[in-house]
């Protein structure tokens, strides 16, 4: 073999080896943001702190739109707590079955038609949030885009602990901790890139 043809071969072996280990840039393309009142705060990073008042906010993020023909169906998923332990479930290339908040049968019930009238705070279960069409959803559609995405939104104003419900500007709560995690490929696998940690600071 000339070592022209062998330069070649490197160079056709190097980009392929390049190109199947390449990750998505998944969390730039979630587009999280929080938004309150006139204050909007775009989520650049896997783990950030956001301070907020005592008052209602919305989350904003896109997704993949569901493909009923394929049965691939897609959600965030969002756990909630007063205590950062929950942070630690969270690691790169742990599958569902290891993590208490997402294992079989954590997805908390909610309306089938709308966003959860509460945020649950519990480490052994997660709010499952979706939007498939206007009868069946849990956020509410903001736009559709031509690639297959879409960007929804939801609320976060109450909280539930276990029979408690209490409205955010009436809470003594400083800090609050929240996982948000999108399984992007439906590998029922937490990823580098799919999951968000986020602290909010309440004023």
């Amino acid at each position: 073999m000339s070592s022209t043809s062998i330069f070649t071969f490197l160079m056709v072996f190097t980009m392929s080896i390049f190109h199947s280990t390449k990750l998505p840039s998944q969390l730039n393309d979630f587009g999280l943001k929080i938004q309150q009142g006139k204050n909007e705060i775009e989520i650049t990073s896997s783990q950030q702190s956001v301070e907020l008042s005592k008052e209602k906010f919305s989350v904003f993020f896109n997704i993949k739109k569901d493909d009923d023909v394929a049965q691939n169906y897609h959600a965030a998923r969002l756990v909630a707590d007063i205590d950062p332990d929950i942070f630690s479930q969270f690691e790169a290339n742990r599958s569902f079955d290891e993590i208490p908040s997402l294992s079989a049968g954590t997805s908390m019930a909610g309306p089938k038609d709308g966003q959860y009238g509460c945020i649950f705070f519990d480490d052994q279960a997660h709010h499952y949030i979706f939007y498939n069409n206007e009868e069946e959803k849990r956020a509410e559609l903001i736009s559709k885009e031509e690639n297959g995405i879409v960007r929804l939104s939801f609320d976060v104003e109450n909280y539930c602990m276990q029979d408690l419900e209490v409205n955010i500007e009436n809470s003594n709560f400083e800090k609050l901790y929240f996982v948000f995690f999108i399984d992007e490929n439906l590998n029922e696998k937490v990823e580098e890139g799919e999951f968000v940690k986020l602290i909010v600071n309440l004023k």
